[in-house]
């Protein structure tokens, strides 16, 4: 290699490692970017470590890892609430904390020396937040962060061979439905077998770290529930029926399987399902995920190849909607949502005014807007960044709020409070 060849080359690699690893030149706090390898936070941060017996490479190493962790833990600060990270600070400390190097993109050190026995560094880290949250979600904090919602799942099912559409708690006559909604639906005296798409979505579920209703209480209180008349299996009933049963969120819909013909030159049976799912949250109504998905099975018996089928179609489609639902409630736990806000003796519009100047003078608080008022009480949706149960942390917080309103009760979206 000629010299010239040679300094081209080495211009060339010191041009990528000053591009790839100091992504900034000027110091910064907490800015976000997103690059190719996705979400990431540039934090600048100061670690310490103690020199001891006079070994500074050592001292320096320590502070430069205790730069890096206050990094992740200031992000994690960013995405959690500051309950949920003091609540489960063994588990982060175990679980994220120890492994800080695999959400460290690059750092740069802006300064570093030593003061007496204390070595010093002021390090600009890079952190991948799409991988911390993912971690985060992993380790249910997600979940925890929405208190642990209770999902109730109920799918209604025809197989090849069966003559009527069947869930553990329901049943319809055939065909007597269309789209989502299944008409001239029936209770189901006692809890029967739970079918395979139900059995399926709700192993995927418990594994994906989700609060999984038993299907016995479902059924259990829907049968004290007199009231309740049940025409067709809609976004409305389902609605009643996780009040009913205390969820926070219902999975609904339908799976049918039917028997395509025989395999070309063999006894081989070809089976095609249809799985619909819907997933509603029982506080508002709200769709959260909906999706349809076709999938095909082979096998001697025709019953199991449309079992293997609606379980092959099952599992596609839960996992795409769990993605969707999880992803939804991240979003709402770092940019904010909508919680309902159900306010008990109000006489005047007057009331609510000087309460939405209480909200907004609450942490967290992005906006507050009054959705209806009448007969002693009235609703105001709350636009806030994080959880039910952590804007409850901060309206206990607000001294205004605790003097004028008695908080009682709360629901995954909603909270209650009445004047004093």
């Amino acid at each position: 290699m000629n010299l010239y060849k040679f300094k081209s080359f080495v211009f060339i690699i010191s041009f990528f490692l000053l591009t790839t690893i100091n992504l900034s030149a000027d110091p910064g706090n907490n800015v976000t970017a997103t690059t190719v390898q996705g979400t990431i936070s540039k934090i600048t941060v100061e670690g310490t470590a103690m020199v001891i017996n006079g070994d500074q490479t050592t001292a320096r190493n320590a502070a430069i890892n205790n730069a890096l962790k206050k990094a992740v833990e200031k992000e994690v600060s960013v995405i959690l609430p500051s309950k949920a990270i003091i609540d489960n600070y063994s588990l982060l400390s175990n679980k994220i904390y120890s492994n800080t190097t695999s959400y460290i993109h690059n750092y740069k050190i802006i300064s570093e020396g030593q003061s007496n026995d204390i070595y010093s560094v002021t390090v600009q880290v890079t952190v991948g937040t799409d991988h911390l949250k993912n971690d985060l979600s992993a380790i249910g904090l997600l979940m925890k962060q929405k208190r642990m919602p209770r999902i109730a799942v109920i799918i209604l099912e025809q197989n090849i061979g069966k003559k009527r559409l069947e869930s553990s708690l329901f049943y319809a006559p055939s065909m007597l439905y269309g789209g989502y909604v299944v008409r001239e639906v029936s209770i189901v005296h006692e809890i029967g077998d739970m079918s395979v798409a139900e059995n399926e979505i709700m192993q995927k579920l418990l594994d994906s770290g989700f609060n999984v209703v038993d299907e016995a209480t479902v059924l259990k209180d829907i049968k004290l529930h007199n009231a309740l008349r049940i025409e067709s299996l809609n976004d409305d009933t389902i609605k009643d029926i996780g009040k009913i049963s205390n969820a926070d969120v219902v999975i609904y819909g339908k799976a049918l399987a039917m028997l395509y013909g025989k395999v070309e030159g063999s006894e081989m049976k070809s089976a095609q399902a249809d799985v619909s799912l819907r997933a509603v949250d029982a506080d508002d109504g709200r769709v959260l995920a909906s999706g349809e998905q076709h999938a095909s099975s082979v096998n001697i018996d025709e019953i199991t190849a449309g079992n293997d089928a609606i379980k092959k179609a099952t599992d596609e489609l839960a996992g795409s909607m769990i993605a969707i639902i999880k992803n939804k409630w991240k979003r709402e736990m770092n940019d904010g949502s909508i919680i309902q806000l159900t306010v008990n003796g109000v006489k005047t519009a007057g009331d609510i005014a000087a309460l939405k100047d209480a909200l907004m003078a609450t942490s967290g608080v992005k906006d507050a807007y009054t959705r209806s008022m009448g007969n002693g009480s009235a609703t105001v949706d709350v636009d806030y960044k994080g959880s039910a149960s952590s804007l409850i942390t901060s309206l206990l917080n607000n001294k205004t709020i605790t003097t004028l309103y008695n908080i009682s009760g709360t629901t995954m979206n909603t909270i209650e409070i009445g004047i004093k």
